[in-house]
């Protein structure tokens, strides 16, 4: 707020103070028009305002105690920073009265201050908070304007006014409280009789439904893996049949025979029309047609340069032609004595000009022709026997099973054999002669009705494809019961197997709904019993709860835990020794302070619980409990970590070896790979933030902490967030974007943090040292901190140098791209700098034998 809003504020609050609460309203609706901002803000003013308390609080207030911001760990000398999610109040907006020092009290507002009550006013530490009172005594409802005020430590730039009543005060929380105490007897109400109802069939019906979608699951999975399984025996099977008999055909004497016949009357003639006089074509057509009991049966002989010597063509057009170019890698194979499956493919016309007899996909194989010395003279391709019809007849009998998509793709994401699904569900042309292999890329078209249901293969050559053809024709064999789209845009799950030796790739699929529709009829069948049994609650409830009372005892959830020693206090909580009653064991027990019992810092409080609960990585604090007590104070359980935190290490023995410092950053990277993964950035990594003790097998062994700043990359909406415009963090670990854009969320930014830390460790000293905030800014936005070696008074390799500027490069594209880049480069360089299990045992005897 600039002053010259300050001064309206203050003038029309002056004005309408005076005027009887009914007509307030209408009076600052006359004199601000549609500037709505500005009369709630006059209305907040006089909602919260009392002229008489305001002044006999103000002479009577203490000092106010010391920001919590600047109470935490910071070194002498630095600028506040928010710790455990606070927030500094630098810079911070107009406030209302109770946020306001004593130039901006609304009881100066009213009168000017005598010099006394000007010294005394600020030295005010809180406004009563409440509703103000008419002049007849009585106590109006507050207007809908009436906001929660908080204290500006407590607030970001962006922190929202919230309308709700203020939240009565409540006492800190003290060993007395926890407890076990009786409630007092209340009414048994229509909200408790439908949870004695509805719990137990919500229950059971969440049970059920969870455990037939369970079955559900598995059973689809097993149905659709052992079809695909069956399917790629039957593949193979029918596959290797079919090799087997065309080279039984291509050994025959007679064939042979004519083939090298051939061979000799192109070496002495090479004319085109000597090959399709020769004898040995006539003799190979014979030879083939008693073979293969096929009259049709199509042919092609290539020698070793690649020149047709015949081919089943009655014309003889393509004789004397060379093989196409996308053909010659088939050839090449072929004459190493492979025998090659070609197909299923449709034929395309070669620069010979000769058209393919079939518009349809055709199968071949083609193998080699030896001489009685057992050399590759030839090639022979055959098709034409029904090889593509049979297994297309294969995928189609497995579709019919059981309303099953079933086909098969090549490398490129085509569809090569008929998918019955796929004739329902595209629009093909009249000309596509209801065949679809080999002309539909199986892409997945989107939520587009039109691009689902047509065959578009212009369009769909730009799409990706769907998820289980990418994975097949990447090679992979696999699975996927989530829902996914296929070529048709209709959900679906499925599972894919690849035969990577016949170049084709198995998709059986079947449409979600039909997968998982008894788990839907269950759902809706206790859906329907929940309503009918709130309904029998509610109509219940009316008549017992106004005879029905109930005792009731309470038991502090926090009973169960022994304070043993207060630990510290940071700037939102207070971290306490405790040992469970009934396990014995030690805990950190974090209670929510007492001046910071407001709505959004308890939604901090929460956030920061729910975060660090999500992390598993044994190098991460564990959270073992959450929750809030009787009065609504928050608490969270956690891990108790034995030992002294890098700060202190460094402040024992000075810096540490380059050993030690890999090892140790190696285990800080396991525990942010993790956060980072899950989309979680922990923005206040720092020596303080990092507790080291002594692992009898390992060594050393490191555990972060204190996920209080902790913002993830993709914020749920479903969640608390903030909206932060100051930097929050310790300033000079803070990478320098995080002055320049607070709220960027970026993972390398805690990159910068750790080679901060690297710096920390081989030095001895922080990177940056400034006791001005501006300077201290200054130099981390645009100076290199002195070189390690000049701290150690030693040589430090170029490598170990190298690893801390990239890691605390000014530019976030100059550092490491991931945690893991730094991870995979620690484990490099720690193979040349060794820190053993005894040297870290040597360490804690001399400098940490108590903590071990």
């Amino acid at each position: 707020m600039n002053a010259e809003r300050y001064a309206r504020v203050r003038e029309l609050f002056l004005a309408v103070d005076d005027l009887p609460a009914d007509q307030q309203h209408a009076f600052l609706v006359s004199q601000c028009g549609d500037d709505q901002t500005l009369i709630d803000e006059v209305m907040s003013l006089l909602d919260e305002h009392d002229h008489q308390s305001a002044r006999l609080e103000g002479n009577s207030a203490k000092q106010p105690a010391i920001p919590s911001a600047l109470a935490t760990s910071s070194p002498p000398g630095h600028p506040a920073q928010e710790t455990d999610g606070g927030a500094s109040t630098a810079g911070a907006p107009f406030l209302p009265p109770s946020q306001r020092d004593s130039t901006s009290d609304t009881s100066t507002l009213k009168s000017k201050p005598t010099p006394d009550e000007a010294e005394r006013q600020p030295q005010r530490q809180t406004y009563r908070s409440g509703v103000r009172k008419s002049r007849s005594g009585s106590k109006p409802a507050p207007s809908k304007s009436a906001q929660v005020t908080q204290q500006s430590s407590q607030r970001t730039h962006a922190s929202p006014r919230y309308r709700d009543e203020a939240a009565p005060a409540r006492r800190r929380p003290s060993a007395g409280i926890w407890q076990t105490r009786a409630t007092s007897h209340r009414r048994f109400n229509a909200g408790w009789l439908w949870l004695a109802t509805i719990l137990p069939t919500a229950l059971i019906g969440w049970w059920t439904y969870t455990k037939v979608d369970s079955n559900l699951r598995q059973s689809a999975a097993n149905e659709l893996a052992g079809v695909a399984d069956a399917v790629r025996v039957s593949v193979d099977q029918f596959l290797d049949d079919q090799s087997r008999l065309t080279e039984s055909w291509a050994r025959h004497r007679e064939l042979r025979d004519a083939i090298i016949s051939l061979v000799q009357s192109s070496e002495q003639d090479e004319s085109v029309e000597a090959l399709r006089k020769a004898p040995g074509a006539k003799q190979l057509r014979t030879a083939l047609v008693t073979q293969s009991q096929q009259p049709d049966i199509k042919y092609v002989v290539w020698d070793r340069t690649g020149k047709i010597l015949a081919s089943w063509s009655a014309d003889g057009a393509d004789i004397g032609g060379n093989v196409a170019p996308d053909g010659a890698a088939n050839l090449a194979r072929a004459m190493r004595g492979e025998t090659v499956l070609f197909g299923p493919e449709i034929l395309t016309a070669d620069d010979s000009g000769v058209q393919p007899e079939t518009r349809l996909p055709v199968m071949a194989e083609i193998m080699p022709i030896r001489d009685d010395n057992g050399r590759v003279i030839a090639t022979i391709s055959i098709r034409g026997f029904g090889m593509y019809d049979a297994l297309d007849q294969i995928f189609r009998e497995a579709s019919g099973a059981g309303g099953l998509d079933v086909y098969a793709v090549n490398a490129n994401g085509m569809m090569v054999t008929n998918s019955p699904r796929a004739l329902d569900w595209l629009t093909l042309d009249a000309s596509d002669d209801d065949s679809v292999s080999c002309r539909l890329r199986v892409s997945d078209p989107g939520t587009s009705a039109t691009s689902a249901t047509e065959l578009a293969s212009q369009f769909r050559r730009t799409q990706p494809l769907t998820y289980s053809v990418a994975a097949a024709s990447s090679g992979q064999s696999g699975s996927k019961l989530e829902p996914y789209r296929n070529y048709a845009g209709v959900d679906v799950v499925g599972a894919w197997r690849w035969v990577n030796q016949r170049g084709l790739g198995i998709v059986v699929e079947r449409t979600a709904d039909s997968a998982f529709a008894t788990a839907q009829t269950v759902w809706m069948g206790f859906l329907a019993l929940g309503m009918l049994l709130t309904v029998t609650a509610l109509t219940a409830a009316g008549r017992i709860a106004r005879r029905t009372a109930l005792a009731q005892a309470a038991v502090h959830p926090l009973s169960r835990y022994e304070l043993i020693a207060e630990l510290g206090s940071g700037g939102m909580g207070v971290v306490y020794r405790a040992k469970h009653g009934q396990l014995g064991r030690d805990t950190a027990l974090k209670v929510l302070r007492g001046d910071r019992d407001n709505l959004e810092d308890r939604l901090r409080f929460d956030r920061e619980a729910k975060l660090a609960a999500s992390l598993s990585n044994p190098h991460t604090v564990t959270i073992y409990d959450y929750g809030r007590g009787d009065e609504g104070e928050a608490y969270c359980v956690m891990e108790f970590l034995k030992g002294i935190t890098l700060y202190d290490v460094v402040a024992r023995s000075g810096f540490q070896s380059i050993g030690r410092a890999l090892f140790i950053l190696r285990q800080v990277c396991d525990s942010l790979g993790e956060a980072h993964k899950l989309g979680l950035v922990h923005r206040d990594i720092k020596p303080q933030n990092i507790m080291l003790s002594l692992d009898a097998s390992v060594g050393d062994w490191a555990v972060v902490f204190d996920f209080g700043l902790a913002k993830p990359l993709q914020p749920d909406a479903d969640s608390y967030q903030t909206a932060e415009t100051i930097w929050a963090g310790t300033p000079m670990y803070m990478a320098p974007e995080r002055y320049r854009e607070p709220n960027n969320i970026d993972p390398r930014s805690d990159i910068y943090s750790v080679g901060c830390i690297a710096y920390f460790l081989l030095s001895g000293r922080p990177p940056f040292i400034e006791c001005d905030p501006e300077s201290l800014f200054a130099l981390v936005l645009t100076e290199q901190p002195i070189s390690i070696g000049v701290h150690r008074d030693q040589d430090v390799p170029e490598p170990i140098i190298a690893l801390v500027k990239k890691c605390m490069a000014k530019s976030v594209d100059d550092r490491f791209a991931t945690i893991d880049d730094l991870a995979l480069e620690l484990d490099r360089l720690i193979a040349a700098h060794p820190w053993s299990v005894e040297e870290a045992r040597s360490w804690w005897r001399i400098h940490g034998d108590e903590v071990r």
